[in-house]
């Protein structure tokens, strides 16, 4: 069970900002930290410009951002 509470979009009573928030990701199915961040709307909008920037917006290559990440796990021993 999750600590914080997870936004669903779909909710009747959720927040109009917060819906808005995760239909602007662009994901039909929202990963549970987009649901965690968006009890803060703002934040999910600056988290959401964030990986914009950094996975589409930016001059390396698809190869070049996969042998990033691929580093990162290597580095912090994670296995998935």
């Amino acid at each position: 069970m999750a600590r914080i509470p997870l936004v669903d979009p779909d909710d009747e009573g959720v927040d109009p900002r917060a819906k808005a928030a995760m239909e602007q990701t662009g994901m039909s199915i929202h990963p549970n930290v987009y649901r965690a961040i968006a009890n803060h709307p703002g934040a999910l909008d600056a988290f959401s410009a964030f990986g914009k920037a950094v996975y589409f917006e930016n001059s390396i290559t698809a190869a070049e951002r996969e042998l990033a990440y691929l580093t990162a796990s290597v580095v912090n021993d994670c296995h998935y």
